[in-house]
């Protein structure tokens, strides 16, 4: 099987802190209750986190290293089907799209979470539909997250997982 990148400690934590949260708010945790706003909180401070690491770091977690591109998304595609290999290190120009797609989403539905609570734009009913309009747009491009990672390790026999598993001291 193909090596893989193996992310930083920071990327990591940062991805399996926003997945557990986002999939405990969205399947789990009591809609509206304290818990469900907290978690929604922490996942801004993970992705917060990220992003400020993402301008600080010098590996290819650096956000200008993967600039979303759909157009270089759609060309990368077709050549792993083609050639059934990828030889990115880091994001391919299909996960940098989708990262900043989930990002975006997921920032937007804590956002209207919060607005919602705080009745920022005093049509709390309103504000709950985007919020679950939101949520349910996220949980579809996690979906497709998954499914990627799962299609482009079929096809590309790369074990694209292991990079975001932690690490054994033998492994390091």
């Amino acid at each position: 099987m193909a090596s893989v990148y193996v992310w930083d400690k920071v990327v990591r934590l940062t991805h399996w802190t926003v997945a557990v949260l986002f999939l405990s708010n969205f399947f789990l945790l009591e809609e509206g209750s304290e818990l469900h706003e907290w978690a929604g909180y922490l996942i801004l401070v993970a992705i917060g986190v990220r992003l400020v690491w993402g301008m600080m770091t010098a590996s290819h977690a650096r956000l200008s290293a993967f600039k979303p591109s759909v157009p270089k998304a759609i060309a990368h595609i077709r050549e792993v089907f083609r050639e059934k290999r990828d030889d990115h290190v880091g994001h391919n120009p299909a996960g940098a799209v989708m990262i900043w797609v989930m990002w975006s989403l997921i920032i937007l539905t804590a956002l209207s979470g919060w607005s919602m609570e705080e009745k920022v734009f005093g049509n709390k009913d309103l504000m709950e539909e985007i919020h679950e309009f939101l949520a349910n747009l996220t949980m579809i491009a996690v979906t497709l997250h998954v499914g990627a990672v799962v299609l482009m390790t079929k096809v590309t026999h790369k074990p694209y997982l292991q990079g975001m598993l932690p690490r054994r001291r033998a492994d390091k």
